[in-house]
């Protein structure tokens, strides 16, 4: 009895054994078969980045819904940049129907339960210009400040002027500046040209025509065109001393690359 119970465990470790090669990867398999197998066995990560694969054509034919697919997979399993991307594609409906509800459900999961200040930033987008929804200036603003408060610099400048305008939150110019500096200090060439028209007019703080030159020259810098009139008209109105110091300070300013602007 022994002897066949032996024998029968013998043959329950060879189908275990052998449903386990069949389960592997196959050592001679290419990077995107490998790839692949991981994918269909579930690992998420696999998943995601198999989507990528698909989404840019990258050695494979470019698929659009096979990349929502895979992106859809990795999502329910929990993966936030495959939430968002998911998202995305049902917000624009490419590879998949689209669909603003669920966009909204996936870039909700990949904000709230993942913290991502890029879907932070997309439900920003679509409160504030009604895509799917009702826009909502108060919601936009909400959702804004929640990307802004991990840096995202667009987030930053977006906040700063909802706030300047009293757009979605209290109307208040020394804040407004404070979180447009942070975008400014991160290169956003737009922030610069709304600090430069604040500190010109003197909204939430001392009007500083010379400081207002070095914001416009920055965001020149930056490839803002419609600053270039108005630091060329603040050149013109300074006294050959102010445009000097202003000049000077614009100067330490791309030197710091953009920190010691003031």
């Amino acid at each position: 009895m022994k002897r066949l119970c032996a024998g029968i465990l013998l043959l329950l470790n060879l189908c275990v054994s052998a449903q386990a090669a069949d389960n592997a990867v196959p050592p001679e398999a290419d990077d995107f078969l490998r790839l692949k197998i991981q994918a269909e066995q579930g690992e998420a990560n696999a998943q995601y980045r198999l989507a990528l694969r698909y989404d840019s054509g990258t050695d494979v034919e470019q698929n659009f819904t096979e990349a929502a697919r895979w992106y859809g997979l990795a999502a329910q399993q929990g993966l936030i940049v495959a939430q968002y991307n998911l998202a995305q594609m049902l917000r624009l409906g490419v590879g998949i129907r689209q669909d603003m509800q669920q966009a909204l459900y996936w870039f909700m999961q990949a904000a709230e339960a993942g913290n991502d200040p890029e879907a932070q930033f997309m439900l920003g987008e679509i409160y504030r210009y009604g895509e799917g929804v009702d826009a909502n200036p108060y919601e936009a603003f909400r959702w804004y400040i929640l990307a802004a408060e991990q840096s995202m610099p667009e987030a930053e400048y977006l906040t700063g002027v909802m706030i300047a305008d009293g757009s979605g939150a209290p109307e208040n110019d020394a804040m407004a500046i404070r979180w447009l500096r942070k975008a400014a200090k991160q290169s956003h060439g737009e922030a610069f040209f709304v600090l430069g028209e604040m500190y010109e007019r003197g909204e939430g703080i001392e009007m500083n025509l010379q400081q207002a030159y070095v914001w416009y020259a920055a965001a020149v810098q930056l490839s803002v065109d419609r600053a270039v009139n108005r630091r060329d008209l603040l050149a013109g109105n300074l006294q050959p001393a102010q445009l000097m110091a202003a000049q000077t300070r614009f100067e330490r300013c791309i030197a710091s690359v953009y920190q010691e602007c003031e």
